[in-house]
């Protein structure tokens, strides 16, 4: 009587190990995402990089030096190692020598009244850029009715927070940061925060959602945005999340049909405690006349 499949010792050698690999390849692919999980987790999220971008804005005056800017955004302070995170990316933005800093919202996540002393004292080393810096709040600011608080203890530094004003750049002339306030607040507006700017400066906003770039609705040189967290996880080109006010501009340079714009992925996280392929970002934008496409690069660090 001729064997079935079952009793071929060869059939269940190759049966056994057909078995083993598969489980071996389950095994692997465990814990492939194990190991990607604890460094989405406990690795990336604090690997600081640096990013370069020189850019070439419109109207800047001929002649004028070029002018570098440090740039931090979404803090989002609420535990000892966030704060632990803002005070080390201060510390690597002051080493580029930043000759005037922006702070573009997001100081804490909740708990203002708890976290935005310690927020503000992390990166209180940015007053020392030689323009000093200037603020706006973000969303979550305003969603955890910290909004003054936050502005009391960066305005403590010496820091003004913008909300909906303009600021003139000390020493550099016609040059004017419009401070608008978040989006969140139903209340972002960009005409009435250029009122009383001349008509030919060198106007730098700042305002904690990029994609307020589609309806500002004035002239501005360039814009400096935060708030998407560069999607905080990405799968190859594509953020996996990006919040309202971010769904259009992610992350980096664009050359929008008004203005140029900047968008930073930001120092800390919001939702799962994650960052993948998406690390936090301490930018310095070297600003310079010319108008042409402008180059940038990004220097992985580990502050």
């Amino acid at each position: 009587m001729p064997h079935g499949p079952s009793c071929d010792g060869k059939t269940l050698s190759r049966s056994g190990l057909t078995g083993r690999r598969a489980l071996a390849a389950a095994a692997g692919m465990a814990g492939a995402g194990l190991l990607s999980e604890a460094w989405a987790h406990w690795v990336e999220p604090n690997r600081l990089s640096l990013t370069r971008v020189r850019i070439r804005v419109p109207g800047w005056p001929a002649g004028r030096p070029p002018l570098r800017i440090g740039q931090l955004s979404d803090l989002h302070c609420n535990s000892g190692t966030s704060v632990d995170r803002a005070r080390r990316a201060a510390a690597m933005l002051m080493a580029q020598q930043p000759d005037l800093v922006v702070l573009t919202g997001d100081f804490v996540t909740s708990h203002g009244e708890q976290w935005a002393e310690a927020a503000a004292d992390a990166i209180a080393p940015v007053v020392a850029a030689p323009l000093g810096g200037f603020a706006v709040l973000g969303n979550h600011d305003y969603w955890t009715n910290s909004a003054d608080v936050v502005a009391r203890e960066v305005e403590r530094l010496g820091i003004p927070v913008l909300r909906n004003e303009p600021a003139r750049v000390r020493r550099l002339g016609n040059v004017w940061v419009l401070g608008v306030d978040s989006i969140s607040t139903g209340r972002a507006d960009a005409k009435v925060t250029s009122l009383g700017v001349p008509a030919d400066a060198v106007r730098l906003m700042l305002v904690h959602e990029p994609d307020f770039a589609d309806y500002a609705g004035v002239r501005v040189s360039l814009q400096i945005s935060g708030h998407s967290h560069g999607g905080q996880i990405r799968l190859p080109g594509l953020p996996v999340y990006s919040p309202a006010g971010a769904r259009k501009y992610h992350m980096g340079f664009y050359r929008t049909a008004t203005h140029p714009l900047f968008v930073s992925r930001g120092i800390g996280m919001i939702g799962v405690p994650f960052r993948f392929r998406c690390p936090p970002e301490v930018v310095v934008l070297t600003l310079e006349g010319a108008d042409s496409t402008p180059t940038g690069t990004a220097a992985p660090g580990a502050a």
